[in-house]
């Protein structure tokens, strides 16, 4: 008869409380990564309650919030990461972008000054001269960049006349994200581009779209010039714009020479008719424009105008 021999099992270790969180925060990034945000809130949220003390969990359900558009809970999530790790830049940042969405001038100057910006405390808007920048407006469609100017880390004003189809207007204020997503350059400066999260405040510009048969193409600068006089804007879009492969538009559009990006039609039309666009607060302002431009050359013919997106909201 063979002895009897007993087998021995070892327990597993119970796992503490962090462990457990990070297991389900881990769940809740491969989500995520999968497209499938709701089921990664509610692991985050299993994560927060694992361990209490945690900030990263409540950083992703902020993160998350940013993205739905639910500024509030966002706002709400980022103080929660920053109850628990003070020093946490990214919920500083988050923060700051759900409070400027909400308009809550004290919590987003809070935010700037402890992400470390010299922001003084207070109620007042915010205008703060933070330079130039590209901006990708409706990130996960077309995607056109247009060049604005930052009134603060989080909200931007467009100077460019977007394209018609964008559904926005020259001095849209958008509110932008803090992290670059690609970059663009003039002469030898680089800057990054931020991706726009939604529009925070609609233009009182209307963008009207001219078709312009003329000789001498470099003449629409004048034409620019004068909307300038008014108060607006004008665009050739004929060869200002091109369209870039993902590749180059996520990345520095202009860093590969052999990969060449044309302007969208780099001598018009068949007939070499310019396609251009105008922007005024109405239709007589942005015709006496171009009247003025036309009658100072007389070489020129409007084809074609009409209105492509309507003025928004007034100041």
């Amino acid at each position: 008869m063979r002895p009897h021999r007993r087998i021995l099992f070892a327990m597993p270790k119970p796992r503490s409380a962090r462990e457990r969180a990070e297991l389900l925060n881990e769940y809740g990034h491969r989500l995520g990564a999968r497209g499938e945000d709701e089921r990664a809130l509610s692991f985050y949220a299993q994560a927060a309650q694992a361990d209490p003390a945690w900030a990263a969990p409540w950083f992703n359900i902020g993160l998350l919030h940013k993205y739905f558009g639910d500024w509030t809970q966002s706002l709400i999530a980022n103080r929660e990461a920053l109850a628990r790790d003070a020093g946490h830049q990214g919920a500083c940042w988050n923060l700051g972008i759900a409070a400027t969405a909400l308009r809550d001038w004290r919590s987003a100057r809070e935010a700037w000054q402890r992400y470390g910006l010299p922001i003084e405390p207070g109620e007042e808007p915010l205008e703060v001269d933070c330079g130039l920048a590209p901006v990708r407006l409706d990130p996960d469609g077309r995607g056109e960049v247009v060049w604005c100017d930052r009134l603060d880390p989080a909200r931007a004003r467009i100077r460019n006349v977007p394209l018609p189809d964008s559904g926005h207007r020259y001095a849209d204020i958008v509110l932008n994200d803090g992290a670059p997503n690609g970059s663009r350059r003039i002469g030898e400066r680089e800057y990054p581009v931020f991706d726009q999260l939604e529009l925070w405040q609609a233009s009182p510009y209307a963008t009207f779209e001219a078709w312009i048969e003329t000789p001498d193409p470099a003449s629409l600068a004048a034409l620019a010039q004068r909307a300038h006089g008014d108060h607006g804007q004008a665009q050739d879009w004929t060869d200002s714009v091109r369209h870039l492969c993902r590749a180059c538009s996520l990345g520095d559009a202009d860093a590969d020479a052999a990969h060449d990006h044309p302007p969208l039609q780099a001598s018009g039309d068949a007939a070499g008719a310019r396609w251009v666009g105008v922007a005024a607060r109405d239709e007589a302002a942005a015709r006496a424009v171009v009247d003025d431009w036309l009658h100072a050359h007389p070489s020129a013919r409007l084809l074609q105008w009409r209105l492509a997106v309507p003025a928004g909201a007034a100041d």
